[in-house]
């Protein structure tokens, strides 16, 4: 891959990732640049928006649009950005070739084919961007769903842990029980023994035999 593809592919990656993660703070960019919506706009019309501004060589909606990246990416708690926002500085504005201008005769033809070329790789960058933002949304639909099942399962150790704890705690507390009853139980008898085998006390002196 040629540095200028690699870098095309960071910059597309950047803006996708930004609009789909982070669309309000794009669409208020977007009405600094004088582009409104009627209600919420969808992502599909951002993502459509933002590239004609740069297509259009708006050089300071360009620069705007890399301070937003890095700083969204600076974020220690956006766990999705990873590398893709990584040489994301400079490489925006750079996306579309710059319409050419000159005063020779042919400057309005050559004007008019580069605006062609900037409109086709505009139109390219958009389907781009579009399949991008698909599967950007199924990956961390992805991640979620594992996060998920994660937190499912930990949630089941969790549980059966306490289920497990409970238990050994009310085994041992039987426990203890039936070791106290039996002591009782023994008391009890070892009373109940010696009662049994102590001679009855006299209430009163027997008669002494008469002499004869």
């Amino acid at each position: 891959m040629s540095n200028k593809q690699s870098q095309y592919n960071q910059a597309i990656d950047n803006l996708t990732y930004l609009v789909l993660n982070y669309p309000k703070p794009v669409q208020e960019l977007l009405a600094k640049s004088n582009v409104f919506f009627q209600g919420k706009p969808s992502k599909e019309q951002l993502v459509n928006e933002v590239v004609d501004l740069l297509k259009d060589g708006d050089y300071a909606f360009a620069k705007a649009l890399e301070n937003l990246i890095a700083r969204f990416s600076s974020r220690e708690n956006d766990q999705f950005w990873g590398a893709i926002a990584k040489g994301a500085v400079g490489i925006i504005g750079g996306l579309f070739k710059k319409k050419k201008r000159g005063g020779s005769s042919n400057s309005g033809a050559a004007q008019a084919a580069a605006q062609a070329r900037a409109s086709a790789q505009a139109a390219a960058a958009k389907r781009d961007m579009e399949m991008r933002m698909q599967r950007m949304r199924e990956e961390q639909e992805r991640k979620r769903r594992e996060a998920e099942e994660r937190r499912r399962q930990e949630e089941a150790r969790r549980r059966e842990e306490e289920k497990k704890k409970a238990e050994a705690a009310k085994k041992k507390t039987n426990m203890m029980l039936m070791i106290g009853g039996g002591v009782v139980v023994l008391g009890i008898g070892a009373v109940v023994l010696m009662k049994s085998g102590r001679p009855p006390m006299p209430y009163g002196q027997p008669p002494m035999p008469m002499p004869r």
